[in-house]
């Protein structure tokens, strides 16, 4: 996005070219903040406002590197880095797969609507107030169809779980194989990684059979738990000490909520 900026926030003074760099990484911000937007939307990675500023202040830093005296390959490099950089700053690092998802996608996304912004500027459209919204509408687009035909995150959802005053947001994966219950009152479990920062409540052991072994898994009494403005009650969370294998999940939602989120 830099080159395209400094396509528009340049001007002639006689024989000399003035660029405006506080403009340029003012835009450049705020293009970043809307790509990083968009990622967290496609990925339901669920990353807070203040993180993902942060995350574009850290893209911000490429607008200088376009006046430092280094040729293309170390800058592309360095674009890469800073890539990484942004959504480690912004989404976390859990892996390397992980991370890659997330600037793979910054990136498709940037080339993408960059192209298009690119195609609007050889139809005579300059005005870079008029690019700027183009730039929010065809963002927006973008996301709504890249997640319509988005099939490996389908069943990933936004989970708040409330809980004893307490609240848990998490990014859930709807696991029909997921079909704990607890013996005693029928209530279904949701699991949870056990090293997220839960407030310690009062425990329920709850016995279960898995792959022909019986155990017993710690649970925590929900008051409800909220997904896609659908409120579930009379659910458990259970402490999984198993490690999800699910990329960006820390919360296995139960079978029993498929009817109701797919209708």
């Amino acid at each position: 996005m830099t080159f395209f900026l400094l396509s528009l926030l340049y001007s002639y003074h006689g024989d000399r070219v003035i660029i405006y760099v506080d403009l340029v990484f003012l835009l450049n911000l705020f293009l970043d903040i809307i790509l990083l937007t968009s990622v967290s939307v496609i990925l339901t990675r669920n990353a807070s406002v203040k993180r993902i500023i942060i995350g574009g202040f850290v893209g911000g830093v490429s607008t200088f590197c376009m006046f430092l005296p280094i040729n293309t390959i170390s800058l592309f490099l360095i674009k890469i880095i800073l890539g990484f950089l942004m959504c480690i700053v912004t989404f976390g690092f859990k892996n390397l797969r992980y991370s890659f998802n997330n600037v793979f996608y910054l990136y498709t996304t940037s080339f993408s609507i960059g192209g298009v912004l690119y195609l609007l500027m050889d139809e005579g459209i300059y005005n870079y107030f008029i690019l700027i919204i183009l730039f929010i509408i065809v963002s927006l687009m973008y996301v709504k169809q890249i997640k319509k035909f988005k099939n490996n995150y389908t069943n990933y959802y936004k989970v708040d779980i409330y809980y004893h005053n307490n609240k848990l947001s998490l990014t859930g994966f709807l696991d029909t194989g997921n079909r704990l219950f607890d013996t005693y009152k029928h209530r279904p479990i949701i699991l949870i990684d056990k090293k997220i920062d839960y407030q310690l409540e009062e425990i329920i052991y709850v016995p279960y059979l898995s792959l022909n072994n019986h155990s017993i898994i710690k649970c925590l009494k929900t008051d409800k738990v909220v997904i896609n403005n659908h409120t579930f009650n009379n659910y458990l969370i259970g402490l999984s000490n198993d490690k999800f294998k699910i990329d960006g999940v820390n919360c296995l939602l139960h079978s029993k909520m498929k009817g109701e989120l797919n209708a």
